[in-house]
């Protein structure tokens, strides 16, 4: 029978300390590679999406797994997959009354059964979008991916070059792979409420073999975006507005998040984009998606959400796509 002497089974429990410690820094190194702590980007502008405070990547050891977890310094924690970070508004992270609770509830009961959100959450729809949907747009005016990324681009170029740029509701990466493949930006973040969304970004990254080392995937609400105020150089949203339940809200969120001088693009539809459907599709908060009247109406929602007049251009391409290009 072989019998540990106490010296060795000392040197054994120091060999498993190094190796557990070990998995540690080997964890921390994976989520510097995911958040680019190193560099101080993602770790400076991921925020709580309810009480706006920067989040701070931690990991621990326990045993032989390694958890990872965005938190705040008043305990507000947040999970990490490894497809992506889930920061959602959760309702633990404040108190909140018998009310409220009951709103949030339907919120979400909305959100699975909405037009606007949960028709994107299937993995059919993620499987699809660039199959033949987003090649519909075209119809309605839409430029086309790459000539939409070249406008993108130049737009970017002044306020962005080697900064941080976002996707909000990136769909299937369609953008933000482009926007990471280019090489321009230090951080490109990829944001979508839909976890199938983000799942298929992953995916596409991976079968198209794209360094993804400055590539964040945020599972987010447009309403309530995890930034810190002033932490984008620049924000895309193409083919998007009419997506979001809380545009308002939504577009205030987006004015909040960019630098001063910080630039916005975004796609979306004009009414007659789908004949037939006009008055039903202009109903904000129906569930259905909102198609706009007209510029001015696109206008008058990007002022009020913060951005200042002398910084629009909205215009019309085609039978009914919007292109909006705005600065802070």
């Amino acid at each position: 029978m072989h019998v540990v002497r106490p010296e060795s089974s000392a040197r054994c429990g120091t060999f498993l300390s190094l190796i557990v410690a070990a998995s540690a820094l080997s964890a921390k190194g994976q989520m510097r590679d995911i958040f680019g702590i190193d560099r101080g980007s993602a770790s400076a502008i991921l925020a709580c999406p309810v009480t706006k405070e920067p989040l701070r990547c931690e990991v621990s050891v326990v045993g032989s797994e390694v958890r990872r977890v965005l938190r705040t310094s008043g305990g507000a924690r947040y999970p990490l997959t490894r497809e992506y970070a889930d920061l959602l508004p959760r309702s633990d992270v404040r108190p909140v009354g018998l009310d409220e609770l009951r709103s949030q509830v339907a919120e979400e009961v909305f959100s699975v059964f909405s037009m606007q959100t949960g028709f994107f959450r299937s993995p059919v729809m993620a499987f699809l979008y660039e199959r033949g949907w987003r090649q519909n747009f075209e119809a309605a005016g839409f430029p086309g991916i790459d000539k939409e990324f070249a406008e993108v681009s130049d737009f970017f170029a002044p306020v962005a070059e080697s900064g941080i740029v976002a996707d909000l509701s990136c769909g299937s990466g369609l953008m933000s792979r482009r926007l990471l493949s280019c090489g321009r930006y230090q951080r490109v973040l990829a944001l979508d409420y839909s976890e199938a969304m983000l799942q298929e970004t992953r995916r596409r990254c991976e079968e198209e073999r794209l360094a993804t080392d400055a590539l964040t995937l945020i599972r987010a609400d447009a309403s309530s975006l995890p930034l810190v105020s002033s932490s984008l150089d620049a924000l895309h949203a193409g083919a998007a507005l009419h997506c979001w339940p809380l545009l308002e809200p939504s577009l205030a969120e987006v004015a909040r998040s960019l630098k001063p001088g910080g630039r916005f693009f975004a796609t979306t539809f004009f009414e007659g984009a789908v004949p037939g459907q006009r008055a039903q599709m202009q109903q904000p908060g129906s569930g259905s998606m909102r198609f706009f009247k007209d510029e001015a109406e696109l206008e008058a929602l990007l002022i009020h959400a913060g951005f200042p007049r002398d910084g629009l251009d909205v215009r019309r391409e085609g039978r009914a796509c919007a292109i909006i290009r705005a600065q802070v």
